[in-house]
């Protein structure tokens, strides 16, 4: 979609110049989270850039908590400067080890700073210099980084360092780049609104003038000049289409395969491209066609997604009954499914709507609901959160046991997920909060535990006692 494609082709100009010319300190990308992957990808791709002569380097850990993230990027420096090593070495390109340095290292900014500083002397020919990638998933104190973010980049001492800065929630480096002027690039690589309609629109959407969907019993053909709905005729030695039951023995919807896919994409197109275009009454209309349409193909999972879209589209154009009753609908066919997954999104809904209307308790509830099912599901960081929410919605209901309890739900949750996958939770804040419930009481060791505890999920460490065990 042209919508997308020509933010990245503006992004991948930019880049090309950034990568020329090396008297640009700092190239800092605003995007969004629809275009955020694919923007660093693009960026990366860049150290294979016919000028380039650095070694790009990436971190996305957040920028939050205690430490702010750096132990967690001093490390990645390491294990990265370690990769480099070997993937140039085939070309005949030399890159010396960090050696004791690394081992050395405070995990602090000064630690990582001094890492790069001792990186530049251990680069052979043709290699120049560093790129360092900072795209954080989460900037807690927008001060505190253009802070550190500007002494990084103004250190004599990293003068073969350039930096390229991606932020998706905010444009905390906008500051830097006007102080640098020329020696800072900056490029906004968002979602074109506009271009977006227009994508939506050249789709082939629907339209609430259009007559209710027929699907036929079997492919149709039409021949040049022929009368609608003729049978395609067989080609040679071609083999004999596939029956209803050969279908959903395959898991398809015979509906959907002949003709019901096309129909149900332009409902949802032309929902989407009618909300946008604030035709409220045209996009709620269509979105609940595609709803009942997944219906008549016996798609329950799509029929649950597509009621929930609209119960979203009913929200936002202020129909805040039906869309409760839309979501509580969608909760009733995730549960008739068993959908472990479903319903966990659908009591979030339910959640929302009562947190806004101030109704903690019942909120609770539904949070509650949504994190157990989000378990028996798999889904860890969405259970975790949804514990989370549970637990802070039954303490301002003034259920401090029962928050704890909640509390207790989700750490356990995070304990035995992946590290690197944990610190992109909310885990460490439910610690923290825990943390603070104790001290509350007057269990100061435990307090200290868990803010210890806190400080480890924040930045991707493996609880102190693992650490113990394994040594």
């Amino acid at each position: 979609m042209e919508s997308m494609a020509a933010p990245l082709r503006r992004l991948h100009e930019e880049g090309a110049w950034f990568a020329r010319a090396v008297e640009i300190r700092l190239l800092h990308v605003r995007t969004d989270a629809m275009m955020r992957a694919a923007a660093v990808d693009l960026l990366m791709a860049l150290e294979h850039h016919a000028d380039n002569r650095a070694l790009f380097h990436r971190f996305d850990e957040p920028f939050a908590g205690a430490d702010r993230g750096w132990a967690a990027r001093v490390q990645r420096l390491v294990e990265q400067h370690a990769a480099k090593i070997e993937a140039v070495a085939p070309a005949g390109i030399v890159v010396r080890p960090l050696g004791p340095r690394a081992a050395a290292a405070e995990e602090t900014g000064r630690g990582f700073s001094g890492l790069l500083y001792e990186m530049g002397k251990l680069l052979g020919a043709p290699l120049e210099g560093v790129v360092v990638l900072l795209a954080p998933v989460r900037v807690e104190d927008p001060l505190v980084f253009r802070h550190e973010l500007s002494a990084l980049v103004a250190s004599p001492q990293l003068g073969h360092v350039r930096w390229i800065v991606v932020e998706a929630d905010g444009a905390a480096a906008a500051d830097l780049v006007r102080a640098l002027g020329p020696r800072a690039l900056a490029c906004e690589c968002l979602v074109d609104e506009n271009q977006q309609q227009n994508d939506l629109a050249a789709s082939g959407v629907a339209s609430v003038s259009d007559p209710p969907v027929a699907l036929p019993a079997q492919r149709r053909w039409r021949a040049p000049g022929a009368m609608p709905d003729v049978v395609a005729p067989p080609r040679l030695n071609a083999p004999a289409p596939a029956t209803d039951e050969q279908l959903r023995a395959a898991g398809l919807s015979p509906k959907f395969v002949n003709g019901g896919g096309d129909a149900l994409k332009k409902l949802v197109l032309g929902a989407a491209l009618a909300l946008r275009q604030k035709r409220n009454t045209d996009a709620v209309a269509l979105q609940a066609r595609a709803a009942a349409l997944c219906a008549e193909m016996e798609m329950p999972r799509e029929q649950i997604l597509n009621v929930t879209i609209l119960g979203g589209y009913l929200l936002a154009v202020g129909q805040r009954r039906p869309a409760r009753e839309a979501y509580t609908k969608a909760r009733d066919l995730a549960v008739a499914g068993a959908f472990d997954d479903l319903i966990a999104q659908t009591e979030l809904a339910l959640g929302m709507l009562d947190a806004v209307d101030r109704l903690p308790a019942e909120a609770a509830g539904h949070y509650a609901t949504a994190g157990k099912h989000a378990e028996k599901a798999g889904i860890g960081p969405l259970a975790i959160e949804c514990w989370r929410m549970a637990g802070q919605l039954t303490l301002e209901a003034r259920l401090e046991t029962a928050a704890v309890d909640c509390w207790k739900r989700a750490l356990a949750v995070a304990e035995p997920m992946d590290t690197e996958l944990a610190k992109l939770t909310s885990a460490a804040e439910v610690a923290r909060a825990l943390a603070a419930v104790c001290r509350k009481r007057g269990l100061a060791a435990q307090a200290d535990q868990l803010e210890q505890r806190s400080v480890e999920l924040e930045s991707g460490d493996a609880p102190a006692a693992d650490k113990a065990a394994a040594s």
